[in-house]
């Protein structure tokens, strides 16, 4: 077993070989009798060009394979290899599906409904209502939601789910000893404690180099039986992650939005092209998917008003922030970053949150007050 893994770790180490060339050698070679072949029986693999044969025949990185599986034993990782029965089922029909995941939780990765939520890092407060609805009508379907734990959307759909007691699935650029965003290390914590999962493709003492980033989302879009957009500009990882949807066959969706809000002009382009369904309520999702209630309305109602009424624990950063907001009857997004020193990611967490919780609503023009009782 050690064996193998060794050799699984140090294919994703092959410079320049990426994952459809390492399954083609995959077809030719069992993983244990990879990197023994000799170079007449390696040149037998047509559609291999010289270089990666090259680059497969002098790996010698044998030291870095080793120190990734000491840290794997280490924090109770799990290494999924293509061909590990747990390996997600679904990103297996995709043809650039990696081969070789790192998980950590108890969520599966093969559950019966699974759907990608997503969308911009710089949500409104529409945006906010609409995956927190879009979610709440879900939760009586028994559906895995998956995110890519950035700030924003993605923030509120694991919290969403969270909150109404499903299983969610994070998937991170970096590796497992680096969560990123470090403001939502918390939160990838709840989401472990909550039985979800953490899965990524790369490695611990991963640079957080920029190709990373777009990467994560073919498996967001891969692991799917649908993906829902819910506010995206016209550039960004949320229509990356529709257009990978799109090519694996995936049922897409998008919330609409104001013709003049460049927040919605990525999901009404989306619309427009007929690349996406328009959609206004979790349960149309259901509807199209041809998904049956698991659980009776009458309970996700009760469950929703429980949640809405919880007393709310706060950051410290959130407890700033809403006394500035409530002894104030307006203040601009501006005005806040300079009454409260933090970090932009932190500042856009905590008023989410706060916004999530029911004590403050944002306004047009990015603008804040204290929300009536």
């Amino acid at each position: 077993m050690q064996a193998a893994l060794r050799s699984q770790i140090a294919l994703t180490l092959v410079p320049g070989l990426g994952p459809v060339h390492a399954k083609l050698l995959l077809s030719f070679f069992d993983i244990d009798e990879l990197f023994n072949a000799d170079r007449t029986a390696l040149e037998q693999c047509e559609g291999i060009p010289n270089r990666l044969l090259e680059s497969l025949l002098g790996f010698s990185n044998w030291k870095r394979v080793d120190e990734e599986i000491s840290f794997l034993e280490r924090h109770h990782i799990r290494p999924l290899f293509i061909t590990d029965p747990d390996y997600p089922k679904r990103l297996l029909t995709c043809a650039d599906a990696p081969i070789l995941l790192y998980y950590k939780g108890e969520a599966s990765l093969n559950a019966t409904k699974m759907i990608a939520v997503v969308g911009t890092r710089g949500c409104t407060r529409h945006g906010v209502q609409c995956t927190e609805e879009i979610i709440a009508q879900l939760s009586a379907y028994d559906v895995t939601i998956i995110s890519g734990l950035a700030i924003g959307i993605d923030t509120v759909a694991h919290q969403a789910a969270l909150r109404h007691q499903m299983a969610t699935l994070a998937v991170l650029p970096l590796g497992l000893d680096a969560v990123y965003p470090a403001i939502n290390r918390p939160l990838a914590r709840e989401i472990l404690r909550s039985s979800g999962g953490l899965l990524t493709e790369s490695m611990s003492n991963h640079n957080a180099d920029a190709y990373l980033f777009p990467r994560k989302n073919r498996i967001v879009a891969g692991c799917c039986d649908a993906a829902i957009i819910i506010e995206s500009g016209t550039k960004g990882g949320s229509l990356i992650t529709a257009r990978l949807a799109n090519d694996y066959g995936r049922e897409v969706f998008a919330v609409p939005g104001r013709p003049a809000d460049p927040k919605s002009q990525g999901c009404n382009a989306l619309l427009k092209q007929q690349r996406a369904l328009l959609l206004e309520t979790g349960d149309e999702v259901a509807t199209w998917m041809g998904w049956q209630r698991s659980k009776s309305a009458t309970c996700i109602a009760e469950k929703t008003i429980k949640t809405k009424n919880a007393p709310t624990a706060l950051s410290s950063t959130e407890a700033r922030l809403l006394h500035q907001i409530s002894n104030t009857a307006l203040l601009t997004i501006d005005q806040l970053r300079t009454c409260i020193a933090c970090e932009p990611q932190l500042l856009a967490t905590a008023l989410i949150n706060l916004e999530l919780a029911g004590l403050i609503v944002s306004l047009p023009g990015n603008r804040y007050q204290k929300a009536s009782l």
